[in-house]
């Protein structure tokens, strides 16, 4: 087998999705509540179309696929326009990266949802409007304004994706050089202590609808309290287990 053809299987094999991520899903539509992912890594954006699968899921038919708006800085990382879109896929099927047959999941997931893409220094455009969902990459362009015009575009029962770059450790966000610094930077202080960071992080990890996933869908410890707070299924008990119970605890202290 080519090494193209075993990147091919790898990529189209099917990780097993942490429950946790569905269930946090179901209870924000339920309650009519915003979810938020914190997604990790270098291919932290093919995580978009599973988490917007489950969503769609999880709404009722009456709703359709949830709407996308993808907020980002400057480059977008791959072409909008339908007919280079065409020209990168053929050229993919060519090399042997795509299986004809079986299709490009990441080709037909673009061009089957409806996405509303916007620059940072635009987002002033989209108030107003509603989506199913709001992807925000280029997360070191974020400021407190774009946060809040992006998120509440978002319906209740939607989600929030956040993409952020491999880390070797989350501590890394709280020093992160973020884009608005430079504003601040002056000859005699060339040094801006960053507040916003470390902030928006403590916020996020005190929030019961938030989740922290890196690349491989592994959930990752940042968002324990979510974890704790997510409820499990209760179990289900019928009328002859409950009367095995009761026998088993008449005879617990019986000797043999």
């Amino acid at each position: 087998m080519s090494d193209s053809a075993q990147k091919t299987s790898q990529s189209n094999q099917r990780v097993r999705l942490d429950s946790r991520v569905t269930q946090l899903i179901e209870q924000g539509v339920a309650n009519k509540h915003r979810s938020i992912f914190l997604i990790v890594g270098d291919k932290s954006r093919e995580l978009i179309a599973p988490l917007l699968q489950l969503l769609a899921r999880a709404r009722s038919e009456a709703h359709g696929r949830p709407s996308l708006l993808w907020c980002y800085k400057k480059d977008l990382g791959f072409t909008t326009h339908r007919k280079k879109r065409m020209k990168e896929l053929q050229k993919r099927i060519r090399i042997g990266l795509v299986d004809p047959k079986e299709g490009d999941p990441w080709e037909l997931f673009i061009s089957s949802t409806n996405i509303r893409y916007c620059y940072y220094a635009e987002t002033h455009k989209i108030l107003g409007n509603t989506f199913g969902a709001c992807v925000l990459q280029d997360f070191e362009a974020l400021t407190p304004n774009i946060l809040a015009r992006t998120v509440e575009t978002v319906e209740g029962g939607g989600l929030i994706l956040i993409l952020l770059r491999t880390l070797k450790s989350l501590k890394q966000l709280y020093t992160l050089s973020m884009d608005v610094h430079a504003r601040y930077r002056t000859e005699s202080h060339q040094e801006v202590v960053g507040r916003f960071n470390e902030r928006f992080l403590l916020s996020l990890t005190a929030c019961n609808a938030f989740l922290a996933l890196d690349d491989t869908y592994h959930v990752l410890p940042l968002s324990s309290k979510t974890m704790k707070s997510i409820s499990v299924p209760p179990v289900v008990v019928n009328s002859s287990s409950e009367e095995l119970t009761k026998l088993k605890e008449s005879l617990a202290d019986t000797k043999p």
